[in-house]
């Protein structure tokens, strides 16, 4: 039994190894995307003063205005609407609030600013008392 384990362990380990390297590529390109070749939304993302706001820093800014706990979030692109008015990208974030209820809190990643705030409980999550 012992002879089969050490017979057999290395004849797999040598199959493993070959068998990624007759794998097929697909045609799949694996150079990132040439600036010239991005759809034309992401055009502004070009220039060097362009700097997208971490998530952290988003966190900070939410938990300023309103109580409540991170439970998600995620960088999205921007509706229709906030694209006219020249957003890029959107720090889209969920919070739990004490009364359990969950907001959805957009942010526009580059400049902080509040773009839409839905959800139950709106009002009694917010922070009073003067904006810091």
């Amino acid at each position: 039994m012992n002879r089969l384990r050490i017979i057999s362990l290395p004849l797999l380990a040598a199959l493993a190894l070959a068998l990624p390297a007759s794998g097929d590529d697909r045609g799949h390109d694996h150079a990132p995307p040439r600036p010239e070749d991005w759809a034309p939304e992401f055009e502004s993302l070009q220039r060097r003063d362009f700097r997208i706001l971490p998530l952290n820093r988003a966190a900070e800014i939410v938990g300023e205005r309103f109580r409540g706990r991170l439970i998600a979030a995620r960088i999205v692109p921007p509706t229709p609407e906030e694209r006219t008015r020249g957003v890029v990208l959107v720090h889209e974030l969920r919070l739990l609030t004490p009364r359990r209820d969950v907001l959805l809190i957009r942010l526009d990643a580059h400049s902080g600013d509040f773009l839409e705030v839905a959800g139950a409980g709106l009002t009694d999550a917010r922070r009073k008392g003067p904006k810091p």
